[in-house]
């Protein structure tokens, strides 16, 4: 015992002791990678929230020169669509793609003064889907850059009511707080149609919109039938 006692001795007499220069050059390297880690880490993540789903890439590769020809059948489509709002005891039906949105999406949100969206949100791009609409865009905030991905579901119950659910929400590839955007969802429905009511269903947030138009006269437009399809959103109603 007294042998080995000495001999433990005699090791920690011949083991070096570390210099506080030595620790502190190892406490550096020690900080230096880690935060080489969560530099990679942050990079990652920029990255996934840059990520943009399928149909957004597709929409944006459409050429500008047939979006602007997409964008003129749309306006006509419109104006034909307001022409029988005006009319008393019309009724009225229209049809339009995700192609013409987008189209219209590109032309018309871009021009000045368009105020379609808020300034943060830019190159918006939609889908649909039997039931809802995917809805994809840029935004930009505190010199951030991120591509919101949304899916809403979106019903008629009854006339002049409509129903907007929020089942998906992204950014990038990374899932982002539904409570997050479900507010500024809120004032984008609120600056379009006026009366809007929030609401929760299975913790998807939900909006629900009181539509009150009316045509020049002063008519009554009343929104009778609205449908999702895929590709495709379809519409009809009377005016008074």
């Amino acid at each position: 015992m007294s042998t080995i006692k000495n001999q433990n001795k005699r090791d920690s007499l011949v083991r070096p002791k570390k210099t506080f220069r030595q620790i502190l050059k190892l406490s550096v390297y020690i900080f230096l990678g880690l935060l080489l880690i969560l530099l990679l880490i942050f990079y990652l993540l920029y990255l996934s929230a840059q990520r943009e789903p399928e149909f957004y890439r597709e929409a944006k590769s459409v050429p500008i020169e047939v979006q602007q020809t997409r964008n003129a059948a749309v306006v006509d489509k419109i104006r034909t669509l307001n022409n029988d709002f005006q009319s008393r005891r019309k009724n009225w039906s229209s049809t339009f793609s995700a192609e013409e949105i987008n189209a219209y999406l590109a032309v018309e949100a871009t021009k000045p003064g368009a105020n379609l969206l808020p300034p943060d949100l830019q190159e918006p791009r939609i889908v649909f889907i039997a039931g809802s609409v995917g809805i994809a865009c840029r935004v930009q905030q505190r010199g951030l850059t991120a591509i919101l991905n949304l899916s809403l579901g979106a019903s008629m119950p009854e006339p002049n009511k409509l129903v907007f659910r929020m089942r998906n929400s992204q950014a990038g590839a990374l899932p982002l707080s539904k409570d997050y955007i479900a507010q500024t969802i809120a004032n984008v429905l609120r600056k379009k149609w006026g009366n809007v009511t929030q609401g929760n269903e299975g913790g998807d947030p939900t909006f629900t919109v009181q539509l009150n138009l009316k045509n020049k006269a002063g008519r009554n437009v009343k929104v009778e039938s609205f449908e999702i399809r895929p590709g495709v959103i379809q519409f009809s109603g009377t005016t008074d």
